[in-house]
């Protein structure tokens, strides 16, 4: 490059670079990069939130901290597609009624994550015809498989443990209970799923 033309892409300023990187960089890669400089909740920090790996029974995979609960509203809660005590249809179908009360709210402002506690057997196909033919799940709500070790890491991390080792691995001793995290505002609740629809909305919706 001659002095002349050095010295007129030096009069281009910041500006224009802060232009020319952001047109060679996707925004995706540009919103991880915000969110990698941005503070972690007290939750995330302190092991509560762990980033695992998981697939949605849409397919997609997500890191369940940066991609699923960072800055959101979310309710969560653990089950098995072969349950056979009847809790899971039960909690699943009044979940489908929650998510009727939050209408388009759902996807933007609030979100439910089921995570199988059997990703051996409820595989993403399976999870698809559970969630989309079975519950007729909308925006906002996924189904989610993964490792059994990260499960389990997700599991314990929220309190889902039994301190009988022989019982904790009894996935039919599973609980209705589903967790209520706003990350935003550091908020954590419980509320028992088999409640009325109306009951687990109103603590989701004050959280």
């Amino acid at each position: 490059m001659n002095r002349r033309k050095f010295l007129g892409a030096s009069l281009l300023g910041p500006a224009a670079t802060l232009g020319l990187t952001s047109a060679l960089v996707s925004p995706q890669a540009m919103a991880a990069q915000a969110n990698a400089q941005r503070p972690l909740s007290y939750a995330a920090r302190h092991g509560l939130l762990p980033n695992v790996p998981l697939v949605a029974h849409t397919g997609e995979t997500f890191h369940f901290y940066d991609d699923l609960v960072r800055d959101r509203i979310v309710l969560l809660n653990f089950f098995v597609v072969g349950c056979s005590e009847g809790r899971c249809p039960t909690t699943n179908a009044n979940l489908r009624k929650v998510q009727d009360m939050f209408g388009d709210r759902m996807g933007k402002d609030v979100f439910f994550y089921s995570v199988t506690l059997q990703p051996e057997l409820d595989t993403v196909p399976i999870l698809k015809e559970y969630a989309e033919d079975i519950f007729e799940v909308g925006p906002g709500w996924l189904f989610l498989t993964g490792q059994q070790t990260d499960i389990d890491t997700l599991r314990r991390a929220q309190g889902f443990v039994d301190p009988d080792p022989e019982r904790d691995r009894d996935v039919t001793l599973h609980s209705s209970t589903g967790r209520l995290i706003d990350d935003n505002k550091n908020r954590w609740a419980m509320v028992p799923l088999a409640t009325s629809a109306r009951n687990v909305y109103t603590v989701l919706n004050t959280l």
